[in-house]
């Protein structure tokens, strides 16, 4: 958690647009959150994705940390938890995604890290 005074807040509120979807690996990562059920528990705001059950990821490639602060976010502990976050953090309300091939793994990685 970072507290800000209101006037920061209000200007730091009012800078968080929607990130661009730019590159055919984060394009097709895109696809992907749409096809193998990210969208259905997460939204990310400017896209179709309007899930309610899991976080808001709409700005998760801003982030310092994932899975409630355990880890720190980059591509390597982003696609473990995507892979299987009951590995990392037993319990959780994700469930693992182990169907998806290498490829699409670093896609949906690479769609996760460019949501700034």
């Amino acid at each position: 958690m970072i507290a800000h005074d209101p006037a920061d807040f209000a200007r730091w509120r009012a800078s968080r647009r929607p990130a661009p979807i730019a590159g055919d690996l984060v394009a097709r990562g895109a696809r992907l959150f749409d096809t193998v059920g990210c969208a259905a528990c997460h939204t990310v705001r400017g896209t179709p994705a309007d899930g309610m059950a899991g976080p808001d990821l709409t700005h998760v490639g801003s982030r310092g940390t994932i899975g409630a602060g355990i880890l720190p976010n980059n591509a390597g502990t982003l696609a473990g938890w995507i892979a299987d976050s009951q590995a990392i953090k037993p319990g959780n309300r994700m469930p693992p995604y182990r169907q998806l091939s290498a490829d699409d793994l670093r896609a949906l990685t690479a769609y996760m890290a460019s949501r700034r």
